[in-house]
């Protein structure tokens, strides 16, 4: 199965001009790989970040970006392959120690190939592809780090740092979804609202004043668990807004990874502090189950369609988005 494709194509590194629509050719699966139609893929930061260029990934280009991928399988190299054909997947976008659409070729393209093994079938009769396409990196790492990591239990109080992204979004959900008492800041009111809607407690708007005087006055010195994937700009807050005994945890740093650390806070306040990585297969099950069952409903800020990917890229970069966004490549 050869031939040219339409992608969303990085032919240099740099600012949103440098992803253009193109046409290049269709990839071929390896022995134990599969070809798969891309039927939706979901945007991340990453992908933000892999077009801007990464300090220690080396790339060769063209290339092109998306990780989070669900489609028909097309063609098969083995028997575990083979027993997908036709079927309607959700591809787990960590491959060894990399990542599609980081370290592979990734699913903005009509076209993307992954291992075998990364395909988890989705349920027949789903009626939307893109709800599937939005889990697997946001709401896998959502569910790593609030569970797998940080051990969050009913009844604690949460205090979520950047909210409103597809990560913040998602451990908005799943927090308050687990029985959880979540805070989340943002510095959009608008934002806020939509966050009320989804079951979250209390909101600060983080543009309005003294963040740490108003966790304080929402919580008894602290809140049990602080979510802060931006980094250098709330690290330091978030330090302070833990409660004694609490735990702060991190993912992520999408202001800048030199963060101050004051350790007076952690000693004084016995302070654990927890790292996440990405997510595991059991995290993806686990998201796709409460899906299927309609446990869960992800959060799509806007779909586009493939011949507007830059378009979408910008709702990310330029912080206009509230969720996921999707790209339909079918």
């Amino acid at each position: 199965m050869r031939g040219l494709m339409r992608a969303a194509v990085i032919r240099a590194w740099g600012g949103p001009e440098q992803l253009t629509l193109d046409r290049v050719e269709r990839p071929a699966p390896p022995r134990g790989w599969i070809a798969v139609r891309v039927e939706a893929c979901a945007l991340n930061h990453l992908d933000i970040h892999v077009r801007n260029g990464l300090p220690h990934v080396r790339l060769e280009l063209p290339h092109v970006p998306g990780g989070d991928v669900v489609g028909i399988v097309e063609q098969a190299t083995d028997e575990v392959g083979e027993r997908l054909l036709g079927s309607r997947v959700l591809l787990d976008p960590m491959i060894g120690r990399g990542i599609l659409g980081e370290h592979y070729w990734g699913g903005l393209a009509e076209y993307v190939v992954a291992p075998a093994d990364n395909a988890i079938p989705v349920p027949a009769g789903t009626p939307d592809p893109a709800r599937y396409a939005a889990l697997p990196i946001a709401y896998g790492t959502a569910q790593r780090m609030l569970f797998s990591r940080a051990r969050l239990r009913r009844g604690e109080t949460v205090l979520l740092f950047g909210a409103t992204g597809g990560v913040g979004v998602a451990c908005a959900q799943l927090a308050v979804r687990a029985g959880a008492r979540v805070i989340a800041c943002s510095g959009s009111a608008a934002k806020l609202d939509r966050l009320r809607a989804l079951g979250v407690a209390e909101t600060i708007d983080t543009g309005a004043g003294d963040v740490r005087r108003r966790v304080r006055e929402l919580t008894d010195d602290g809140a049990d668990l602080v979510v802060d994937y931006q980094g250098k700009d709330t690290w330091p807050i978030s330090l302070r807004s833990a409660r004694p005994g609490g735990r702060v945890v991190t993912c992520g740093a999408t202001t800048g990874y030199e963060a101050t650390t004051d350790l007076r806070y952690v000693w004084s306040r016995q302070l654990d502090i927890l790292g996440s990585n990405a997510w595991r297969r059991d995290d993806l099950h686990t998201i796709l189950d409460l899906v299927a069952t309609d446990a869960l409903e992800p959060v799509v800020h806007a779909d586009f369609p493939l011949s507007r990917a830059p378009e979408a890229v910008a709702e990310l970069e330029e912080r206009r988005a509230f969720g996921k966004v999707v790209i339909r490549v079918a």
